[in-house]
């Protein structure tokens, strides 16, 4: 059974990067089996009910504004697949929960393949995209974890958000200064509870929840991956921050 896993992906610039994080990412995969498939939920996708990319080819989508130019010169050539895309449309749906195949909106965006360009640089594993809904609470999120758990046979499943994410809060300079201590006391939380799998406390007990997620949307994959887990204990690994404030901890489900 493949892991699933919680990235905090960063900011773009990562991707020009060469540093103990990129380096992270690009070991990750060394740690499990190659999967047949990768499903991707990520922060940068937030729709109004739930929704699964239905394209055979996807573009990029270049969803950053004022970076330097060779970010948007990057490519990452995946590819999806509508029979995996179907297969998961159905799971849903033999679970009471709608979902809309949507072939509109074209791509990826960032919190999909910037992290993939490093794990999986060869783009050589059909990657699929869910959505998060909006009409979704708390519970529903880890239910639809729940219902992807099947998935993991063959199915790489990685939640991409931050641990941490209030971006009124942290520096650009990309030296780890000034981490606040409302996000190390946040952090220490998620990560420890998440080693026993007391991950009830996330929703209801969590400190300083909505200082390091002011919105809720980088957040909200980690409780899809803690669904997906069937003993929901995480592994946190990784633990360093970024621009001062911004955690690139992942976590890991293996069981």
């Amino acid at each position: 059974m493949l892991p699933s896993i919680f990235i905090s992906h960063g900011s773009p610039m990562l991707m020009l990067r060469d540093n103990s994080t990129t380096r992270f990412f690009q070991n990750l995969p060394s740690t499990y089996k190659k999967p047949e498939f990768i499903l991707v939920i990520s922060a940068h996708w937030v729709t109004k009910n739930l929704k699964i990319l239905y394209e055979e080819s996807p573009s990029l989508i270049y969803d950053f504004y004022g970076f330097p130019k060779e970010l948007y010169d990057l490519k990452y050539d995946a590819i999806s697949s509508k029979e995996k895309s179907d297969e998961i449309a159905l799971l849903f749906e033999q679970n009471g929960i709608s979902i809309e195949k949507d072939d509109f909106r074209g791509g990826y965006d960032h919190g999909v393949w910037s992290v993939l360009r490093f794990m999986y640089p060869d783009a050589d594993v059909p990657v699929l995209q869910l959505s998060i809904p909006q009409t979704f609470t708390e519970e529903d999120y880890i239910k639809m974890g729940e219902i992807l758990q099947p998935l993991r046979e063959n199915t790489l499943i990685i939640g991409s958000g931050s641990l941490t994410h209030n971006l009124m809060d942290i520096n650009w300079d990309e030296n780890t200064k000034d981490v606040k201590d409302y996000s190390i006391k946040f952090h220490d939380f998620v990560t420890e509870n998440l080693k026993l799998g007391n991950y009830k406390n996330l929703i209801e007990k969590a400190p300083f929840l909505r200082q390091n997620h002011p919105t809720l949307e980088h957040f909200i994959p980690l409780l899809v991956n803690i669904g997906s887990s069937k003993d929901k204990i995480g592994e946190s690994a990784n633990n360093v921050y970024m621009h001062g404030n911004l955690s690139m901890d992942s976590i890991v489900f293996k069981g």
